[in-house]
């Protein structure tokens, strides 16, 4: 075993003992804004070009918590079918960095004079890792697993995703990384998640998000939020991620309940908020803080006119 298998086995092994803190790729719980992070075929999916920024530390107080940020870039061309952005994650657990950078291509179908669309999309990407030695203390300082700098490599990668949607619905299919990972026993993830826009009056509107993970060597995972959306501008809510096996999160499921909130600061720029904590997670045992901010910028030509609902997606 190489001195870069030996590093990770051990890292790895560490840090995929709990579930939700398990999963081998970044989780965020903001993903409903953020599509394109797992899924290609999001890009282009809206007339204007839009510019996301997440962040988000977990078990706030502890060193070497985990730490994700992701920014996404999507535009699409003026024949409305063609959508091309950039999209990366930053994922961060002790020692260990995991930098990936994506190229996301889409192309959108019209299905019907309903404005029902199909986004089909495919995702090339990179992955390198950093291990940050001065975070490790061995017991034998002669150690050379733990001494030796690693050879980063730059790991190149292939996904792909589908992506259904009109103005109040969406459904998305992806497989945002197809190659896997020997070295660092990264295997596929699988992606489905759908969601919309049910109106209840002219000024409330309920959000409700799914999202469903699976891994080879992970069980299946869910998240679900609904979020009350006032006026078109704010909107505030519940959610909670554990295993489809497990139902809801407790303490042999795992898992943990939270809460979203977040306001359109006007019609080109959104701000979001999540919190995961000991708060709302007395019973399960969990006694250290997660947050994620979520920014947005819309760049809507101003021929464009208003925003629509979509917005929100």
């Amino acid at each position: 075993m190489s001195l870069r298998q030996k590093t990770f086995f051990i890292l790895f092994t560490v840090t995929t003992i709990n579930f939700v803190s398990s999963q081998q790729e970044a989780a965020f719980s903001l993903y409903m804004f953020n599509h394109q992070s797992i899924n290609p075929a999001y890009v282009g999916a809206q007339d204007y070009t839009q510019i996301t920024l997440l962040g988000r530390t977990q078990w706030s107080g502890i060193i070497g918590a985990p730490e994700s940020q992701a920014i996404s870039i999507g535009h699409q061309f003026k024949n409305k079918n063609l959508g091309l952005g950039f999209s990366s994650i930053v994922d961060k657990i002790g020692p260990v960095q995991n930098t990936n950078a994506s190229l996301d291509l889409a192309y959108h179908l019209t299905l019907n004079d309903k404005k029902l669309r199909l986004g089909l999309g495919l995702k090339l990407s990179g992955r390198s890792y950093q291990l940050d030695n001065s975070m490790l203390t061995p017991f034998d300082s002669s150690d050379q697993v733990f001494t030796e700098p690693i050879n980063n490599k730059f790991l190149p990668n292939i996904g792909m995703g589908v992506y259904l949607h009109n103005e109040k619905f969406y459904l998305g299919l992806a497989l945002p990384y197809l190659l896997e990972d020997i070295e660092v026993n990264l295997k596929r993830n699988y992606y489905l998640f759908f969601g919309g826009l049910l109106n209840s009056t002219k000024k409330i509107q309920f959000k409700p998000s799914f999202l469903f993970q699976k891994t080879e060597i992970l069980p299946l995972a869910y998240d679900l939020s609904i979020l009350i959306v006032a006026n078109d501008k704010f909107w505030i809510g519940p959610q909670l991620r554990s295993t489809a096996s497990g139902g809801i999160p407790g303490k042999k499921s795992a898992g943990f309940y939270g809460a979203i909130a977040g306001f359109h600061i006007n019609d080109n720029l959104s701000l979001g908020y999540a919190y995961q904590g000991s708060n709302l997670n007395k019973n399960l045992g969990i006694t250290n803080n997660s947050h994620e901010l979520f920014l947005r910028f819309n760049l809507v030509p101003k021929v464009s006119g208003i925003l629509r609902s979509p917005r929100l997606f």
